[in-house]
């Protein structure tokens, strides 16, 4: 269905996106490294909602929707299928992670220590003139080589049998990108999903986990962003070869008390987050949602939102649930006078 089928509407919709054009055009003289730059976090969730990382693109596609993030996070997605996939990177483990920013609000002393980095946690939403009265100067952020290595905050209670592990039946990871996946579904393609999942979608979802007392109130083990480096074995020489290194955010949250499934003896639950680029909400929320699915004891009052996979599945998808939004724009003449004949004979045959 189009506009196109209405007298003028070929016209009319050419008109539309010029104007749209126009909307936007003072976007064009926002260069590239100011949006990369200055519009970090918005660019990285676009990467991360699009499934792609590219800095570049990211910014572009911001330009070219004028900030809709959804829309830009379309833009991603839509040239990734395009893309030529010609191999599969190495595994790579948030603990090498060259880390720029890194806490845990469930231990005071941690290996490699509390590191503050950047955020907004620590500033008064006023909007004044700023004013820095503080005229130390910070030291940069601690950055590890590429041989150094950070455990979670999390690994301490690992390694005393603190922590349920949960057996991992893959042999080998779900591709998404290739297929969807069907039920019961892997834990590797729930974590794809929703690691590419609308970050407020996510939110809202763990949200409901989040809302009630005590079992349902996870702590965070750790939290980290930084860098990770992408190694790849080249296709010629057969060598593992750097090919570039990606912003990264992983947090392990830690729940109450369960039963293990492997003995019966009590254990801490505990979630896993993992996005690219730096959106700590967003590896929080798909944590709560990891540690739902997959221990009992998460739901509120019996309600089975946040603990049910095909319900967390079928709806983060922010550029999926705002194309089927955004499809009743379209012309549905044809089935609305439909709906109309039905209600018209239903009210006569009920008259009569």
């Amino acid at each position: 269905m189009s506009y196109v089928a209405i007298k003028g509407g070929g016209d009319a919709i050419r008109a539309s996106k010029r104007l749209f054009r126009d909307f936007i055009s003072p976007a064009e003289g926002i260069g590239d490294e100011e949006l990369q730059q200055g519009l970090i976090f918005s660019c990285d969730r676009i990467m991360s909602e699009g499934a792609l990382y590219s800095e570049k693109l990211a910014a572009e596609a911001m330009r070219r929707t004028g900030g809709d993030l959804l829309e830009a996070a379309f833009y991603l997605r839509a040239h990734r299928s395009t893309c030529r996939r010609i191999g599969e990177a190495e595994q790579v483990s948030s603990d090498s992670m060259r880390i720029l920013r890194r806490i845990s609000s469930a231990f005071k002393d941690v290996k490699g220590g509390q590191i503050l980095g950047p955020s907004c946690d620590y500033v008064i939403r006023l909007f004044h003139a700023h004013v820095d009265n503080d005229t130390t100067n910070p030291s940069p952020p601690e950055v590890l080589s590429g041989n150094d290595s950070t455990p979670s905050g999390v690994e301490c209670l690992r390694r005393r049998d603190q922590i349920i592990v949960l057996e991992n039946k893959e042999t080998k990871p779900f591709d998404v990108s290739r297929s969807f996946p069907l039920p019961p579904y892997p834990r590797s393609a729930l974590m794809q999903l929703m690691s590419r999942g609308e970050t407020g979608a996510m939110l809202a979802f763990a949200y409901t986990s989040m809302r009630g007392y005590g079992d349902v109130h996870p702590t965070i083990g750790d939290l980290r962003i930084g860098y990770l480096s992408v190694e790849f074995i080249h296709p010629f020489t057969g060598n593992k070869v750097k090919i570039g290194e990606i912003r990264a955010t992983a947090c392990e949250s830690i729940g109450s008390f369960n039963n293990d499934p492997k003995d019966g003896k009590l254990r801490l639950a505990t979630g896993f987050g993992f996005c690219i680029g730096f959106n700590e909400t967003k590896a929080i929320a798909m944590s709560i949602l990891d540690m739902a699915m997959h221990h009992k004891g998460y739901s509120v009052g019996g309600i089975d939102i946040a603990t049910n996979p095909e319900i967390i599945i079928h709806h983060v998808d922010g550029i999926e649930s705002s194309g089927f939004a955004n499809h009743f724009k379209l012309p549905h003449y044809v089935t609305f006078q439909a709906d109309l004949q039905v209600l018209k004979t239903a009210k006569e045959q009920t008259d009569e």
